[in-house]
């Protein structure tokens, strides 16, 4: 037992230290400060290493496409020179055989300008943003 100042004698109550010491509002909202500027920073550099991850993929399809292309651009080259040759070679006219086979792509495209005019080339975009589009799931 405890004599209290007044002369009243009681039990012995002691307090539990305050669980959270006392926290001055400006640390508080130092705190705050410093938190909200890491996230800010954190999330910046998120978007940024998606838009890098986005450009990556984007111009790695870009040049396997430009690759393809040129290969295949090459051999339809050779591919055509031949079939010209020998078109001229059957008909008696070298000429003749390279007008047939220039005549043939002239009307293949004109048979793809009209394609890509009449409804082709919004099909085209569409395809290619569902394929940059299936990559992320």
């Amino acid at each position: 037992m405890r004599t209290e100042p007044n002369g009243a004698t009681g039990p012995v109550v002691e307090h539990p230290p305050d669980p959270t010491p006392a926290t001055d509002f400006s640390d508080f909202m130092n705190g705050l400060v410093v938190d909200a500027k890491g996230y800010i920073l954190a999330e910046k550099e998120h978007l940024t290493l998606q838009a890098t991850g986005k450009a990556a993929f984007l111009l790695s399809k870009v040049v396997r496409h430009t690759a393809v292309m040129v290969m295949l651009a090459a051999t339809l080259l050779f591919l055509n020179l031949a079939l010209a040759l020998y078109l001229g070679e059957l008909l008696g006219s070298l000429p003749l055989g390279f007008v047939i086979v220039a005549g043939s792509y002239l009307l293949l495209l004109g048979g793809s300008m009209l394609w890509w005019s009449h409804g082709g080339r919004d099909r085209f975009v569409i395809d290619r943003i569902n394929d940059l589009d299936n990559h992320e799931e």
